[in-house]
């Protein structure tokens, strides 16, 4: 059996009739040319030209693609790669996102690390918050079952070169 907490380790069982409910609920346009991967392929390494996308990422994070400007430049300024961020975490993204659409601002990346910083959490990379007593949310879900073996590819191009993919002896940088 696959180690589940390893990228490598994650193996889809994802099937064509759902990828078609997928792409039709969250209309992935057709020209991102999203694929099911064959059934023994992990999500990482990732074929050429293409992008993992954990389904999550859709009925959980609530995100779309192309994907926000905000959640690129939280991804791009922590140097980590979209598909080895925990969804929970993901999610932290849409919601400070959200709040200060709410309060009516843009979100800003300052204020975001100010509240958040980048984590591993073994092969997963977090947004963990800085201090307990401040946080942006009192509660948020703590439970995904089976989240890491739902996905498939599209095409990269909406995502910038600069998000690398981690390797795992990286460490966070302090800040």
């Amino acid at each position: 059996m696959a180690n589940k907490s390893n990228l490598s380790g994650c193996f889809n069982i994802f099937n064509r009739n759902g990828l078609a409910w997928y792409v039709d609920k969250y209309a992935i346009s057709a020209s991102l040319h999203p694929v099911l991967p064959e059934k023994d392929m992990p999500i990482y390494p990732f074929p050429p030209g293409k992008i993992g996308i954990f389904t999550r990422l859709f009925d959980y994070c609530n995100y779309r693609l192309p994907l926000t400007k905000f959640l690129i430049d939280v991804l791009l300024v922590h140097k980590v790669h979209l598909s080895q961020v925990n969804p929970f975490d993901l999610a932290k993204v849409c919601h400070f996102d959200l709040c200060c659409r709410g309060l009516g601002s843009d979100p800003d990346l300052d204020m975001f690390r100010a509240f958040y910083r980048l984590n591993r959490s073994g092969s997963w990379f977090t947004f963990e918050v800085r201090n307990k007593n401040s946080y942006c949310y009192s509660w948020i879900t703590t439970n995904l079952k089976d989240w890491k073996d739902r996905f498939f590819w599209v095409d990269d191009r909406y995502v910038p070169a600069e998000m690398t993919w981690r390797l795992k002896r990286s460490v966070c940088d302090p800040d």
